[in-house]
């Protein structure tokens, strides 16, 4: 018996492995078996499976049972039950779906929690995906093949997506040919899928990369002829992959590199790397040159050579360049601004430029007789001996000097000297500048300076300059009149010897070693006498940021401080009032909240046997009782209404609303919205136009608040229609995740000058319209609240006398905005 048992279970497996790869391999033979043959392997199957255990009676009264009875689908089911594959059967007559439990633990499910129904199944699958399922576009279909087989996206209990692979076969069809039982098998092939993005993913990388490169490159058989080559090829030289491919890439070489074609290649054979320039050919003719790095690698399983050219053109350009900088040197020494002079290390005059020899007045032959106290002022000849000794012991050096023209006349110039190769022996050369404008605005700078120090005299502030020594080196009038002495008297002093609102009791100048450190600081120091004193300090910076000094800025503050402590004992006040409105305003929201529950409590039950009345199981009620009834329903659900905007405005003050964001179908969301006013409808006869994009289906949004919004702005849109009038619902995309909802009118419309203020709280058009169509005003508002928590938008459209649209634009994937109120609330 456990022989046969065995027997069985490996033919169950088998017939199951069968159906499924039947749907899986390409094999063209495993495709064209019929419908027949799934029949006779199926009832062998059972025939086997039973056999032994049943006790029926002979061999020849179960196998009449067997072919009595229709493809008995759910014992396959059973006894497939612990098989290591996920298993299905579709009645189509039935609508009903059932699977193993592998099926169901392949997402992570127990199989208790799988519903035997064809919705079931579409609620796990991704919305891409449904137009995949084979239900869905198999259903009533005669064309369909026996065998079939799909990939889509299923959502596992944890909340992620996962490919599975759906094979299927019909095993059974009606007189028309359209399919009444299917059965098949689910695979997970998630981590196939992951796998094959991975695998694209690299291959994506490699040819970004490949053909990202600026280089040229090639890649070659060991024949030289070229099997791929990249963008950068086919850009620089003008031809296209199809032109170069199975073509060797010396037929595109210079004619004079082709006597070195053979020498190229050997040595690459040989060392298996070379490097060397070369020139290609374009398409259009141009020349372009190349240094090529070639070496053998493998290439698709096989040897294959890697040729990485680079452009040289530019720097084939730059040596031709610099060919002809002897030329261009001469024109630049001739025509630059400056005095250029060469010396020999006994300062005799080798080579002077032409602005040398113009500026001061000789001409060259002349000029390169003289020695350098020639041209230079008898003041500062003396320091000529001076300055060859700084060149030579620091290899440059940087000097001022007057020099003197051939008339006699003066001017003053800046000589950088530096000790120059050349020939193989050490040189001066020396730039001379005319600094003539630099001497004029350094004339002008200390002009400056004395109008600077007249200013700073002229402030109320006491202004001292420091040096890293904390000795002050300036000081204007009101620091002096402070200090007690004349200017000439302060200049020099340290800090701690003078100046004791800067001291502080450990007798150290914080602010002074502040402004050392670079450090901006500011204290206040309090004086024997009351006085209260504002000390700033400011480092002095070097244009390359070093620190030589700094500035220190006193001001006493004693009456600015006596105002700020005023204006603090105000604020103070009017934060303890402002306290009080807060406490006042939270009990107004208490007791808003309580009043509300209060009157909802007697409310549902005037409701209630309101209801009970008008559905007559109370008693008959005749015309005048029945319109009694309707009026105290009408009213009571009115009063409801606002008893709802009164605890909904007493959450938002109190901070106390809740979003919780889920997937919620949108057609489900409209239709119940006008479940809920369809007595209004009723009554007005207004007709409903409803236009739902088939695109949409579901959106990420608080589903509780949705209706809300929903049935304010049908509210609305009922009460300003007139009688018989119709009401249009337009919901579509709106650019890629937005969805647009448009709820229109064509009642009496809004004036433009209430438009801008709709949506502010208690806002109504106007007396007459308010005692007519009754109202708050807390609708709109309370819509406003919640569009702006989904991060979406409203707005109204209107045109007076011809009806009006409200325009909602929500993100098909919401997310909560993080606040806790939305009070003042912008205008659209």
């Amino acid at each position: 018996m456990r022989s046969y048992t065995k027997r069985v279970l490996f033919l169950s497996t088998l017939l199951v492995l069968f159906i499924s790869l039947s749907n899986i391999a390409p094999a063209p033979d495993l495709r064209v078996l019929s419908i027949q043959h799934y029949d006779l392997l199926i009832l062998l199957f059972f025939f086997l499976l039973l056999a032994p255990v049943l006790k029926m009676g002979s061999m020849s009264s179960l196998s009449n049972r067997l072919f009595r009875d229709q493809y008995p689908f759910h014992d396959l089911k059973t006894a497939l039950e612990d098989a290591d594959l996920g298993v299905w059967e579709l009645d189509m007559e039935k609508g009903t779906l059932d699977v193993n439990k592998c099926w169901a633990c392949m997402l992570g499910y127990d199989p208790e929690e799988i519903k035997p129904h064809l919705s079931f199944w579409n609620k796990l699958a991704h919305p891409d995906d449904w137009k995949n399922l084979f239900f869905n576009s198999f259903h009533g279909s005669k064309d369909i093949n026996d065998n079939f087989r799909h990939e889509i996206r299923m959502l596992a209990k944890h909340g992620v997506w996962k490919w599975v692979a759906v094979n299927g076969t019909v095993v059974l069809r009606d007189a028309q040919g359209s399919p009444l039982k299917i059965i098949g098998t689910q695979l997970d092939i998630d981590n196939i899928k992951k796998a094959e993005k991975e695998i694209a993913h690299s291959e994506h990388k490699f040819r970004t990369l490949f053909h990202s490169a600026n280089d040229l490159i090639f890649i070659q058989d060991m024949d030289m002829n070229i099997l791929e080559m990249n963008d950068a090829a086919s850009k620089h030289l003008g031809y296209s992959r199809e032109q170069m491919v199975d073509t060797k890439l010396f037929a595109i070489t210079s004619e004079e590199f082709h006597s070195k074609e053979q020498e190229m290649q050997n040595a690459l054979f040989k060392n298996r790397y070379y490097v060397y320039e070369t020139s290609y050919i374009c398409n259009d003719g141009a020349v372009l040159p190349v240094e090529v790095s070639s070496r053998i690698i493998y290439y698709e399983n096989r040897q294959a050579v890697l040729s990485i050219a680079k452009d040289i053109s530019r720097r084939k350009r730059v040596e031709s360049a610099l060919t002809q900088s002897e030329n261009k040197f001469r024109y630049i020494f001739d025509n630059v601004n400056d005095e250029i002079f060469m010396q020999d290390m006994d300062l005799n005059l080798l080579e002077v430029n032409q602005v040398a020899c113009q500026r001061l007045g000789y001409a060259k032959k002349e000029l390169l007789k003289l020695r350098p106290e020639d041209i230079e002022t008898p003041d500062n000849s003396p320091l000529i001996k001076s300055r060859v000794t700084a060149i030579n012991l620091f290899d440059h050096g940087i000097f001022e000097s007057e020099h003197l023209r051939s008339d006699g006349t003066t001017y003053p110039v800046e000589l950088s000297s530096s000790i120059v190769e050349l020939d193989g022996k050490r040189r001066i050369l020396t730039i001379v500048r005319d600094i003539t404008e630099r001497k004029e605005a350094e004339a002008a700078v200390r002009k400056h300076e004395i109008e600077k120090e007249m200013i700073l005299d002229g402030m109320e502030e006491q202004v001292v300059y420091h040096d890293l020594d904390m000795r002050i080196l300036w000081a204007n009038k009101a620091a002096c009149k402070f200090f007690n002495n004349e200017r000439s008297i302060v200049i020099g002093k340290l800090c701690n010897e003078i100046w004791p609102v800067g001291i502080d009791s450990n007798g150290n100048c914080a602010i002074m070693q502040a402004n050392i450190q670079g450090i901006s600081r500011e204290i206040e120091r309090t004086t024997p006498d009351g006085r209260i004193w504002s000390v700033k300090g400011y480092p002095l910076k070097e244009r390359r940021g070093d620190v030589n000094g700094g500035i220190v800025v006193t001001l006493d503050i004693t009456e600015r401080k006596k105002a700020q402590e005023q204006i603090q004992k105000f604020n103070r006040e009017l934060l303890r009032m402002n306290e009080e409105l807060k406490s006042v305003d939270r009990i107004k929201n208490e007791f808003l909240a309580n009043l509300g529950h209060e009157l909802k409590t007697p409310l549902s039950s005037v409701i209630g046997y309101s209801e009970l009345l008008d559905s007559l199981t109370l008693g008959e009620l005749n015309d005048v009782q029945k319109k009694a009834s309707e009026s105290i329903y009408r009213n009571a659900e009115r009063l409801r209404s606002l008893i709802d905007s009164l605890l909904y405005l007493s959450y938002v003050n109190s901070g106390k609303i809740e979003y919780n964001f889920e997937l919620m179908h949108i057609r489900s969301a409209i239709d119940e919205a006008l479940a809920n006013v369809a007595r209004k409808l009723e009554d007005k006869g207004i007709t409903v136009d409803t236009r739902i994009s088939h695109e949409i289906s579901f959106m990420k949004a608080e589903p509780q608040k949705i209706q809300e919004l929903l049935h304010n702005i049908l509210d609305n849109a009922i009460k300003f229609s007139h009688e018989g009038g119709k009401i249009e619902i337009a919901v579509y995309s709106e650019e890629e995740d937005m969805l647009k909802i448009e709820v229109s009118d064509h009642g009496i419309g809004i004036p433009d000058g209430h438009l801008n203020s709709l949506f502010t709280l208690f806002h109504q058009l106007d007396s007459s319209m308010n005692r007519r169509y009754g109202g708050t005003g807390v609708g709109l508002y309370i819509c406003k609240n919640i569009i702006m928590a989904h991060n979406g938008s409203i707005w109204v459209t209107s045109k007076e006398g011809e009806g009006t649209t409200v325009h909602v634009s929500l993100p098909l994937k919401g997310k909560i905005v993080e606040r806790k109120e939305y009070i003042d609330l912008p205008d659209n």
